[in-house]
């Protein structure tokens, strides 16, 4: 089949629904053609930004009943820094996110997730419990990032989101079953 076949030549593919679009992406034989059955337990958050961007902040004014699975603030119940081994905060999270998972809660998956590579893993993880899946990526000028991160309690030194603003993937709309961008 080619895009013109498939009358996406000039426009997007018009999948049967947004499962049908994530899952083409992530079989390689999958038919586009198909019609997943969509019958999601839950819906997640997942968000997307460089350090100091305005997650917590997006979170605060468009989630905020939601519980919330932040590394950073298991990082603090830890006792760890960023530059620490991050195995043990990682597998607490993810324990978490299973816990409201399994119950069928909707709440917010709150990390960096700065490279397809790390969404990758959290998104199995989401989609293999069922979960609708929406990424909020979150981005802002290079000064007001400088600025928003100097205020910030636990500001991350420059070398490392000059490091992560080089890596930086934002999200494609294959990723998930909804993506926005928020400037």
């Amino acid at each position: 089949m080619t895009f013109q076949d498939a009358g996406c030549l000039h426009k997007s593919f018009a999948f049967a629904n947004d499962e049908s679009r994530v899952a083409f992406f992530e079989l390689e034989d999958r038919d586009p053609n198909y019609a997943a059955h969509e019958n999601f337990k839950c819906t997640v958050t997942v968000m997307s930004g460089l350090p100091g961007a305005g997650k917590d902040t997006w979170v605060s004014h468009h989630r905020p009943d939601h519980p919330v699975v932040s590394l950073d603030l298991i990082r603090d119940e830890l006792g760890l820094s960023a530059t620490d081994n991050q195995g043990q905060v990682i597998q607490a999270a993810h324990e978490r996110a299973r816990e409201y998972l399994r119950a069928g809660t909707d709440f917010v998956w709150n990390a960096t997730n700065v490279t397809r590579q790390n969404r990758s893993k959290v998104l199995r993880l989401l989609r293999d419990y069922g979960a609708r899946v929406e990424i909020v990526y979150v981005e802002v000028n290079p000064d007001q990032l400088r600025r928003q991160n100097r205020n910030r309690p636990d500001a991350v030194p420059d070398a490392v989101i000059e490091h992560l603003t080089r890596k930086l993937e934002p999200p494609e709309m294959w990723e998930a079953h909804k993506i926005s961008n928020e400037c």
